[in-house]
């Protein structure tokens, strides 16, 4: 009978990994050596059917891996049919995966979002107001138009929404190059997603040297210190999953 391997990421090793790693349906996480690297698997006894919990579990075996190796994280769910099957992989992309080990080591991934204050919603154009001593609560820019509106009042208020949308728009945009050019400072690489909701105004990732990450952390401090009135968060550092792959 043919097992199958749920597979984890790519390791830097084609040693033992630690003991006690569990993935889906309990199944201890080994590795699979391959010409000085590795995956790491876990065999399965049969399909996986909670695929929410499988993915939590699948994400918690790369973050143990990546404590003590160079990982090259695989999407969940990824299962071979049997080692053979496991090992071709390995064949098919093993200069890569060489290549993206090297040029990841020792790095690590973190995400940077700035999100829009309550108040840019209940007066668009004016700068938003930095209330330190209440809980901020964050919302989309848009702005109920009163029902009971002629036509005429109707177009005004889009009009006089849209100049406040498109100045909030260019102060986000000048912030999120200030903001960048900070941050870019400590990365070796980045990648700047295009906001596409009115929830953010920034949405970036970085990848970081770990011995420059306690810079990278006083400065995102400090950048939020610059502009009190956005909402900020920092996530990481996580496995290089924006990062894997060809590079541009």
């Amino acid at each position: 009978m043919t097992v199958s391997y749920a597979t984890y990421c790519i390791i830097d090793s084609d040693g033992e990994v630690p003991e006690g790693i569990a993935g889906p349906q309990a199944g201890t996480v080994c590795n699979l050596p391959y010409h000085g690297i590795g995956v790491a698997v876990s065999s399965l006894a049969r399909p996986i059917q909670d695929m929410v919990t499988g993915a939590v579990e699948h994400e918690a075996v790369v973050e143990r891996l990546m404590q003590t190796h160079t990982v090259l994280p695989m999407r969940f769910p990824t299962v071979f049919f049997g080692q053979e099957a496991v090992l071709a992989m390995m064949s098919q992309h093993y200069d890569d995966f060489r290549a993206d080990l090297q040029r990841l080591r020792n790095r690590v991934e973190f995400g940077v979002r700035v999100m829009w204050p309550v108040e840019t919603a209940k007066t668009p154009g004016q700068p938003p107001r930095a209330d330190r001593n209440s809980q901020t609560r964050y919302v989309a820019l848009r702005d109920p138009v009163p029902y009971e509106s002629s036509g005429r009042q109707y177009m005004r208020e889009r009009y006089r929404q849209y100049q406040g949308r498109q100045a909030l728009w260019e102060q986000a945009a000048q912030f999120g190059c200030k903001l960048d050019a900070v941050l870019s400072e400590f990365a070796t690489a980045k990648r700047l997603r295009r906001v596409t909701t009115d929830t953010f105004a920034f949405d970036g990732v970085y990848l970081i040297d770990k011995d420059m990450e306690a810079g990278f952390r006083r400065a995102f401090v400090a950048a939020k210190g610059s502009e009190p009135c956005f909402g900020y968060l920092l996530s990481g550092p996580w496995p290089p999953y924006n990062f894997v792959g060809p590079q541009t």
